[in-house]
């Protein structure tokens, strides 16, 4: 069973807001040990000199590795919303920039930003990026659907990991989440079953179809290392065996894609060989 992840910041130890380019081949070397075909990398929203460093590491890295294929860099934020940051610092939130996508794109990978729909200069800013090859998904937003369907008529991609760090579902109101589901654009889920739980992960399967499911994992560092303190968006986060939470909130995970699938077969009742498939075609849309 192959897979892909497009969304991921770590694992075996290694933060890829830390790492050099050797560290970061190494991390896909021990991915494609794991059954990871290939993955983006995926970097937590700072100033764009950061950026500029992280990228440039992760395009070394492409350069030297023989492990699962860098097919390109996710970057989250830092264009979000502060009402649904999470665990990302609200310190590095800024307006939506296409300084960004320009000065990012000299590294010679595909970018993907996830943005919130309500971001100042969100809609331009995805209308710029989707224009000049980039993807844009939506995702860590506040918003009650209205800037959601803008987005959507920009350009975007699809969802990063719906539900986490969206504006729920309520029956007399509108929602990023609500209008997603609605979409029919590709969706993201983290199907660990602490991010979503089992019910909601079928109600995702039921609403939007496995062919609009993309399985991502959201690993960060812990991921396949040992029970402990680890460091994640800049903060002390604990790592108990199961989940990854900073101060009782969830800190990405340490689920592996392996696990992803089989989870979600578990709950859907999907053969995973089929499941699998789809999943590495499902993530190239949102690429």
């Amino acid at each position: 069973m192959e897979t892909i992840d497009i969304h991921i910041h770590g694992g075996y130890g290694i933060d890829l807001m830390k790492a050099d380019a050797s560290e970061i081949a190494k991390l896909a070397v021990l991915l494609k040990k794991d059954g990871v075909a290939a993955w983006t990398p995926t970097l937590v929203g700072d100033s764009l000199p950061v950026m500029k460093e992280r990228v440039k590491a992760i395009a070394d890295a492409e350069k030297m590795q023989s492990g699962a294929a860098i097919i390109g860099v996710h970057i989250e934020g830092p264009f979000i919303s502060r009402q649904k940051s999470g665990v990302l610092p609200q310190e590095n939130i800024l307006p939506c920039d296409v300084a960004f996508f320009d000065e990012l794109s000299q590294y010679g990978l595909p970018l993907r930003f996830t943005v919130a729909p309500e971001a100042e200069n969100a809609v331009d800013f995805i209308k710029y990026v989707t224009q000049n090859g980039g993807t844009v998904t939506l995702g860590h937003s506040d918003d009650d659907g209205t800037f959601t369907k803008k987005a959507i008529e920009a350009g975007v991609a699809g969802f990063t990991h719906l539900f986490n760090a969206m504006r729920g579902i309520h029956h007399r109101n509108g929602s990023i989440t609500k209008t997603a589901l609605l979409s029919g654009l590709p969706c993201e889920i983290i199907a660990d079953t602490y991010h979503l739980s089992p019910d909601t992960i079928r109600l995702v399967y039921k609403t939007v179809g496995i062919e609009n499911i993309v399985l991502v994992t959201d690993a960060m560092s812990a991921m396949q290392s040992v029970v402990g303190e680890y460091e994640f968006c800049n903060k002390k986060v604990y790592f108990d065996g199961k989940t990854v939470k900073a101060g009782g909130v969830l800190a990405g995970s340490c689920l592996t894609m392996k696990k992803a699938v089989e989870n979600f077969c578990l709950i859907t009742g999907e053969d995973i060989e089929k499941v699998s498939e789809i999943m590495m075609k499902n993530s190239l849309k949102m690429v």
